[in-house]
């Protein structure tokens, strides 16, 4: 797939400005380059008092199923939206989503097949 490694720097890039905008300021992103797949952890504190909206927009839009064709078509935009985030085009982007939250943190992993 041509571009894999600019799109995981989008992934990487509206994962890091959707969890500043929840008031992360303890944000830990990790790459792994393994034999048939890339993951893309993000770990990060979070302010819950005023955000619950956000979150629930969180859940909601990860859970999008991966769709290729408008992964091929859009992956450009992602990350250069400046009025609100591209979560359900990040979703459509990878092929596996494990989210864990609880009051204080939140743990995105993603898993992009090559």
């Amino acid at each position: 797939m041509k571009h894999t490694k600019k799109r995981i720097s989008k992934i990487v890039d509206e994962l890091s400005t959707y969890l500043m905008s929840i008031g992360a300021d303890d944000i830990t992103v990790n790459i792994k380059n393994e034999k048939t797949r890339y993951k893309i952890s993000a770990k990060s504190n979070y302010v819950k008092e005023n955000n619950q909206k956000k979150i629930d927009k969180l859940i909601k839009c990860i859970n999008c199923p991966k769709q290729e064709e408008m992964e091929e078509y859009y992956w450009e935009l992602a990350g250069e939206c400046d009025v609100d985030t591209e979560l359900t085009l990040i979703s459509m982007m990878v092929d596996k989503i494990k989210l864990d939250i609880d009051d204080k943190n939140i743990s995105i992993v993603l898993y992009k097949n090559k």
